[in-house]
């Protein structure tokens, strides 16, 4: 088995629903062919270098997959005779790895992904505490001056080169 990379350019104009059965399509053949799908990576939209059918954009998608090289060329084909694909380019990474440590690896950056998002999800709740918390702190009087305040207006004027 090798390992490869591929990295599609998809036609702009398309929403994200006539976008998303073109990428099933690519995954259900890496997986119709025995290859194993390591990353699927949308990297979205991105202004060209150059025009390509007329296009100066351009929606990007990365794979990265295992298999060998009948699923390359099958995968190729399907890119080619589909109209949503403006552009691709595959590589091969690595000649020869193993099965096993490549699904190991799958399941890694899947767990790690997972901690990911936990830990997003625990940081938009401290957010949202935090400004229930600010909400509910009294502010000063209208006749009371905020000192540091002032102090940092003064310090903010002298000394700036």
């Amino acid at each position: 088995m090798r390992r490869y990379e591929t990295t599609v350019i998809a036609h702009p104009s398309l929403s994200q629903e006539e976008r998303q059965p073109f990428f099933d399509k690519l995954t259900k053949l890496l997986s119709d062919g025995k290859g194993l799908l390591i990353k699927f990576d949308e990297w979205g939209q991105k202004r060209l270098a150059y025009e390509i059918r007329k296009q100066a954009r351009g929606y990007y998608v990365f794979l990265e997959f295992g298999g060998d090289g009948t699923l390359v060329k099958e995968l190729e084909r399907n890119i080619r005779l589909d109209d949503r694909a403006l552009k691709y380019m595959t590589i091969c990474t690595a000649q020869e790895v193993d099965e096993e440590k490549v699904k190991a690896e799958i399941e890694a950056s899947k767990q790690q992904e997972e901690a990911q998002s936990d830990l997003i999800q625990e940081e938009s709740l401290s957010e949202s505490n935090s400004e229930t918390l600010a909400e509910e702190t009294p502010e000063p009087a209208s006749g009371q001056d905020d000192v540091s305040g002032s102090n940092e207006k003064e310090g903010d004027t002298n000394g700036s080169v």
